[in-house]
């Protein structure tokens, strides 16, 4: 018979590795590791950004009210946390159960649904915000050219053509077979007969840098 099998909870299987909680800025640092995987992975993350700088400069453009910019803000930011939420069920299901079964497939339409609700959500609170905007163009015209041009130039510059850029560039990478981790250092490409739709394999080493190969 072979060794019994350590209990990875015991005490003698923990005696000498580091229980002690991250600090504070390792755990923002995780969780900006985090958001980069899913934008870099997730083509739809992409494009929810990326409209989402749309709308808030369309809220500059028409110099809307605080409350009607918090309910776009508040709009973006359940579209953006349910594609998290559907990013990890996804990464979940994937790593409890990598081959195709029709549970899995529930699991991760729902968890799609709740985007698609968000998404709804969104453009109802659009419509009820912007659309009264459009029977005073002369009006928001002139206070955007007197005001909020300036605003709306640095939101531009800083926000609408980096998130356009990130769509277009990592559009031109989907076909070039590349792991969602790359660049990031979240792991390598699949090989061999590991399946491309699980993932990248979170790994521990951290001495190679993005674009080199081992030798």
């Amino acid at each position: 018979m072979g060794e019994a099998r350590r209990d990875p909870k015991s005490p003698q299987y923990l005696e000498g590795r580091d229980l002690r909680s991250c600090s504070l800025w390792e755990s923002f640092r995780y969780a900006w590791d985090g958001l980069r995987y899913i934008y870099v992975s997730q083509r739809n993350m992409r494009i929810h950004v990326f409209l989402a700088s749309l709308a808030f400069g369309a809220c500059i453009v028409g110099g809307v009210e605080k409350a009607d910019f918090f309910m776009v803000a508040l709009a973006v930011m359940a579209v953006l946390s349910a594609e998290v939420v559907n990013t990890l069920t996804e990464s979940l299901v994937d790593l409890m159960n990598p081959e195709y079964s029709v549970i899995a497939k529930i699991i991760k339409d729902v968890a799609a649904a709740g985007v698609l609700l968000t998404a709804g959500f969104s453009l109802v609170v659009g419509a009820v915000v912007f659309l009264p905007l459009l029977g005073d163009l002369p009006g928001v015209f002139e206070g955007f050219v007197a005001h909020r041009w300036p605003y709306f130039l640095a939101h531009v510059v800083v926000f609408v053509l980096p998130s356009l850029w990130g769509v277009i560039y990592f559009a031109c990478r989907e076909g070039a077979e590349l792991s969602p981790g790359d660049g990031l250092g979240l792991g390598a490409p699949p090989t061999g007969s590991e399946d491309a739709s699980q993932g990248p394999t979170v790994s521990g080493s951290a001495g190679t840098c993005p674009g080199q190969e081992e030798k």
